[in-house]
């Protein structure tokens, strides 16, 4: 066996030894800091991800429906053999249903959640009807209301194209 084993050191040596190597104040200020850089950014990174998530779930819970309707300044907006839709008023609100009765100059449009909605009309009240069609009738120029699925490359599926009547 050798013989060069450490002897242990009493009490009053190890108080006289100095505490570390090096500065203590370098020491210090390197356990003051609990976080490195790296650690806030990842931590920063992780923050966005939930966030991001949070907005895709609540988009996803609480958002438009894909196959909802997009609405036009101004226009109307009907699916194919359905009538009404899309009247627009002086604050810019409208509604979207289907017509319940006409009485005199006020119309009844039944909304899509079954509650009636009283439009009031005036001499000035444009009205459009639109009819079944085909793609043939469609002509360059025309405004029209695609109502469809959109792909990755932007292309829209379309479920129905609604032309508007010339201004």
């Amino acid at each position: 066996m050798s013989s060069s084993a450490t002897t242990p050191l009493n009490a009053e040596e190890i108080v006289a030894s100095p505490a570390v190597d090096g500065d203590l104040n370098a020491e210090m200020r390197r356990a003051a800091k609990p976080f490195s850089r790296t650690t806030l950014v990842l931590a920063g990174l992780i923050v966005l991800a939930i966030a991001f998530g949070g907005g895709a779930w609540t988009h996803a819970a609480f958002g438009s429906s894909p196959s909802a309707p997009t609405r036009q300044a101004g226009g109307t907006q009907a699916g194919v053999g359905q009538q009404g839709g899309g009247f627009r008023g002086a604050g810019g609100r409208g509604t979207t249903g289907t017509v319940d009765r006409v009485d005199g100059t006020t119309v009844y449009v039944k909304t899509a959640q079954g509650t009636e909605v009283k439009v009031s009309t005036s001499d000035s009240t444009t009205v459009g009807v639109t009819q079944q069609g085909q793609l043939s009738d469609l002509k360059p120029g025309a405004t029209v209301v695609v109502q469809g699925q959109a792909g990755e490359d932007g292309t829209v599926t379309a479920q129905a194209i609604t032309q508007e009547a010339a201004r």
